[in-house]
């Protein structure tokens, strides 16, 4: 008697995506799975462009976004998506192959398991920002979370609980927090909420899943395609304005994750505009990442610092002079 295929729901928020829309969606409707146990559900915030129109061409459910921003439109779908498992991602991805599907259903044949997620992997089409940030992540967080930051490390960070056919499943509840986002087509076991608090978080939930005791599967072989960014001038325009907010706004959620965070993390966050900057030592870290893992990634690591520390500075530089100016205008008014 064969197991019960799993019914996925595919969540996926958007706002004016008529560009890369089609290409992710395209890489649902190849999958080798069973069509009636698969459903597309997106969430726009009010595209202006044709997105919609191209949702509903693939068969896809699309309903409104009141909050615009994709990480509580993430939130609603969960709570309205009806299958066994949902999957939540961006679209700024892409299903690697047509197997992706049933390889993250692999998991879930087991009743321990809550969550999933699969490899997120480069293409020819990507340059050496975009597979960093794929190896990686981004600088900061690279910095700061370690060997936390990325499956590239787990093995070195944490205890393998068992190793099954098809997935991996670590012991991140004896360890640091890793760096695990919904977009990144996490699959989770429905019903799921997102815990309260963390609308606006794509990973807060997650960490919230292993301080539960959840049991979350590394699924190495279903590989998903990040087309995060198309050079660093790209990767500082898209991460620019997420920098400005982190100065400006002690409400962004990595403060809220840092305030709950062990203090050597703490300490890393706020040593890394100045490690990043110095150059020197981020080329030392390089070195001895490579020799140690053979990524070539590694080499682009002192470059991709230097333009996010760059990137830090100037945005701090602009909040204190905007600062300043306004503490004037208030004085002379």
């Amino acid at each position: 008697m064969t197991e019960p295929t799993v019914r996925f729901s595919v969540i996926l928020p958007t706002l004016n995506e008529a560009a890369r829309l089609p290409v992710v969606l395209e890489s649902i409707a190849r999958q080798r799975y069973p069509r009636e146990c698969v459903e597309v559900l997106i969430a726009d915030g009010g595209s202006t462009d044709e997105t919609v129109a191209i949702a509903q061409s693939f068969g896809a459910k699309v309903v409104h976004n009141p909050m615009r921003r994709a990480e509580p439109g993430a939130g609603m779908l969960l709570e309205m998506a009806t299958g066994d498992v949902a999957i939540v991602t961006a679209a700024d991805n892409r299903f690697g192959d047509e197997h992706v599907l049933a390889r993250l259903a692999l998991p879930f044949a087991d009743r321990h398991i809550t969550g999933a997620f699969p490899a997120v992997v480069s293409t020819r089409q990507d340059g050496a920002t975009a597979r960093y940030i794929n190896a990686f992540t981004d600088p900061f967080n690279h910095f700061v979370y370690g060997g936390a930051a990325s499956p590239a490390s787990y093995h070195r960070t944490y205890r393998v609980k068992r190793r099954e056919p098809g997935y991996i499943v670590y012991d991140f509840r004896n360890g640091p927090l890793p760096l695990i986002a919904l977009a990144q087509a996490f699959a989770v076991r429905l019903p799921y909420a997102k815990p309260a608090g963390t609308d606006e978080d794509d990973v807060a939930p997650v960490e919230a899943l292993i301080l539960q005791g959840c049991e979350i599967a590394f699924v190495p072989e279903a590989h998903v395609e990040h087309h995060t960014v198309n050079g660093i001038g790209d990767a500082l325009a898209k991460f620019g304005p997420r920098i400005r907010k982190r100065i400006t706004d002690t409400e962004q959620p990595v403060w809220h994750r840092l305030e709950a965070a062990d203090p050597m993390r703490r300490f890393r966050a706020y040593l890394w505009p100045f490690y990043a900057a110095t150059c020197v030592f981020p080329a030392a870290a390089a070195v001895y990442g490579w020799a140690r893992d053979g990524r070539r990634e590694w080499f682009y690591h002192p470059f991709v610092s230097a333009a996010f520390a760059f990137e830090f500075w100037k945005q701090l530089l602009f909040v204190a002079f905007e600062r300043v100016r306004g503490r004037n205008r208030s004085v002379t008014s």
